[in-house]
């Protein structure tokens, strides 16, 4: 019976993720970047080190907190909705092209043309 709530939940997530953070979406687009110094919280985590970037992509976050969610039982995370939208989270960005899954960036002048 499980399987038939985590099968939506799934697709809503996979939807949902798909629709604010493919990098040509409208809605992506349009959200405000929010930075601190060198740490930009929103719409994406990443901050500089050293001149390259270090970009935490969501579905590496969201592996983490299924795994998590797993071993632990605690609040949010026990339910099967958030379990699902994790999911949906993760199948979305392993299915963004390759180019943008990077996790370094350098910014130096030579990489950048």
């Amino acid at each position: 019976m499980e399987i038939l709530s985590i099968i939506p939940a799934t697709v809503l997530g996979y939807l949902t993720f798909r629709a604010t953070t493919h990098p040509k979406s409208r809605i992506r687009r349009k959200m405000p970047n929010m930075k601190v110094k060198r740490l930009q919280f929103f719409p994406v985590i990443k901050f500089d080190l050293f001149g390259k970037n270090i970009h935490f992509h969501h579905w590496v976050n969201f592996s983490i907190l299924l795994a998590l969610s797993g071993v632990t039982s605690v609040g949010l995370l026990d339910h099967i909705l958030t379990r699902g939208l994790l999911i949906g989270g993760i199948i979305q960005g392993l299915t963004l092209p390759r180019g943008n899954r990077n996790v370094f960036a350098c910014k130096c002048s030579h990489c950048i043309n």
